[in-house]
C-alpha cells in the first residue's frame, strides 16, 4: 500500500476557509492534513463553482505534484461540491477581482483571474452574465445531469493517473428528489468514495453538520470550531479506510 504524502483539496469558500482569521491554519483541509501528517495543497476558491473545481484540478494537478515532489499515487484528492447554480466563463480582457469581502480570495493559479465566476451572489450584485445565465440557461435538471457527468469524468481522470479520490458536500446542493434523467449517472458513481451516502444526508454535509452548534461568520461560513469538527469527522472516515495509508500523527496512533 502506497503512503499518502499530499492532500489536494478543491471546492468553494467552505473548503477555502472564508471568514477564518488564519485559513491556512484553521480551515478543515489544513487541520485534516496536519492530523494525517501530510502536506496540503488547497485549490478552493471563494464563490467558485463545481465546474471550476474540476477544471483547476485537471489543469494544475501535474504542476502541484511536481512542486511537492510526490508521485500521483502518493496524492489523495478530496473534492467538496458546492451549489449547482454556479458556473464560469473565460474572458482574457477582464480580471475577476473581489466583489464582496467574503468572496475575494482566489488561489494564485496561472490565468485564474480571467475566469469569471457566474453565480446567484453575483447576480444579486448586478452582474449581467450571471443574471442572464440564471434567467435563460440554468435548469436544475440539466445542471444535476451536468454535475454528475463532470464528477464521473474527474473521478475516472484521477483513477487513470493512480490518484485516489474522495468527495464530500459543502451543504445540501442536490434537488430532492433527484431528477430521473440524472439517476443513472448518480448510480454510476462510486458511493464508497463519498463521505456519508449519495445523495448525502443533511448530517453528512459540512454546513448542516455544524449549523446551530458552532459560531458562523457574517457571510454564513462556519468558523474555527466548525472547521475543526468537520476535519475530525473526515479524519475518522479516512483513517478507517483500509485502502489508504497515512503517516498519522501521534494523537491518532494513540
Amino acid at each position: 500500500m502506497t503512503m499518502t504524502r499530499l492532500l489536494v483539496v478543491n471546492g468553494c469558500s467552505f473548503a477555502r476557509g472564508a471568514e477564518l482569521a488564519e485559513p491556512e491554519r484553521e480551515s478543515w483541509p489544513a487541520v485534516l492534513a496536519g492530523e494525517l501528517g501530510i502536506d496540503v495543497a488547497n485549490l478552493a476558491c471563494d464563490g467558485g463553482s463545481n465546474r471550476r473545481a474540476v477544471r483547476t484540478t485537471v489543469q494544475h494537478l501535474d504542476a502541484i505534484r511536481a512542486a511537492h515532489q510526490v508521485e500521483y499515487d502518493q496524492i489523495l484528492f478530496l473534492g467538496m461540491w458546492t451549489a449547482l447554480s454556479r458556473n464560469e466563463y473565460y474572458d482574457s480582457g477582464i480580471e475577476d477581482g473581489p466583489v464582496r469581502p467574503d468572496l475575494g480570495v482566489r488561489p494564485a493559479l496561472p490565468e485564474e483571474l480571467h475566469w469569471q465566476r457566474v453565480a446567484d451572489w453575483k447576480a444579486a450584485e448586478g452582474d449581467k452574465p450571471s443574471r442572464a445565465y440564471l434567467r435563460h440557461l440554468f435548469n436544475a435538471t440539466g445542471e444535476t445531469v451536468n454535475f454528475f457527468v463532470d464528477w464521473l469524468l474527474l473521478e475516472h481522470h484521477l483513477a487513470g493517473r493512480g490518484v485516489p479520490s474522495r468527495f464530500a458536500f459543502a451543504w445540501e446542493i442536490l434537488p430532492d428528489p433527484i431528477p430521473a434523467e440524472a439517476v443513472p449517472l448518480m448510480r454510476a458513481l462510486r458511493a464508497d468514495l463519498v463521505f456519508g451516502q449519495l445523495p448525502p444526508r443533511p448530517r453528512d454535509t459540512f454546513r448542516e453538520m455544524v449549523f446551530g452548534r458552532v459560531p458562523f461568520g457574517n457571510w454564513d461560513h462556519p468558523l474555527r470550531e466548525g472547521h475543526q469538527h468537520f476535519a475530525d469527522a473526515m479524519l475518522s472516515w479516512l483513517s478507517a479506510d483500509e485502502r489508504l495509508c497515512f503517516p498519522l500523527s501521534e494523537r491518532i496512533r494513540r
